[in-house]
């Protein structure tokens, strides 16, 4: 989810707008599912959603991030022995496939702007109502039936590094943007569940766009 202070500066083309109208209707339709089914929480809806999909979509690597225990050595008698006192969490990585507008490289762009001005290198604070720039980022792993098997919610995730992409006339591929996220922390989601609104929205989408080719 694009978080309000960063949605306000971001939009699309129309002419994405129209390429992408039947995936939006039926994007549109699997999110009133999911809220009427009450699967969707209120942390994860985006202030921009058109963006928030596109992205979805466009993201083609992706990773469930790991976390290690910080020991400290403790003796109290005989051998010494090993006690947790800390929970670290390892950065991850998102790769997202650019369009011909490049918004993509435009919007995190404004986002990391929006934490520390270039002009002012004054750091804001993320949790504030006027600049807040945390969201909550969700990771799935479904199964071939769309049955949701695992999931991780990173909690206040934040863009921290762009990764640089090369132009070159010999390499005629898509351009993809590589996007560093640090966060709070994240919550696992053990229980499994089928995801109803994606898989009418998938058939349906389809559906239409076999009638639009027709």
């Amino acid at each position: 989810p694009i978080p309000p202070f960063i949605g306000q500066s971001i939009g699309n083309s129309f002419l994405e707008k129209v390429l992408n109208f039947p995936n939006s209707v039926f994007s549109d339709v699997s999110d009133a599912i999911n809220n009427a089914m009450g699967s969707q929480s209120d942390g994860m809806k985006s202030s921009n959603p058109s963006v928030s999909r596109y992205l979805a979509l466009q993201c083609e690597n992706a990773e469930l991030p790991g976390r290690t225990l910080e020991t400290a050595d403790a003796r109290i008698y005989g051998p010494s022995f090993k006690v947790p006192y800390r929970m670290q969490y390892t950065d991850t990585n998102l790769t997202f496939i650019c369009t011909n507008d490049f918004y993509e490289r435009k919007l995190f762009e404004r986002w990391m702007e929006a934490m520390i001005p270039s002009d002012t290198n004054n750091v804001r604070y993320p949790k504030s109502q006027v600049s807040r720039y945390l969201t909550d980022i969700r990771i799935i792993q479904y199964d071939d039936i769309v049955r949701q098997i695992f999931a991780i919610d990173l909690i206040d995730a934040f863009p921290i590094g762009i990764a640089s992409q090369a132009l070159s006339w010999s390499d005629d591929a898509f351009h993809k943007l590589s996007i560093q996220f640090a966060y709070q922390k994240y919550r696992p989601i053990y229980e499994g569940k089928y995801d109803i609104g994606q898989t009418l929205s998938s058939l349906g989408g389809a559906a239409a766009t076999r009638l639009l080719s027709f």
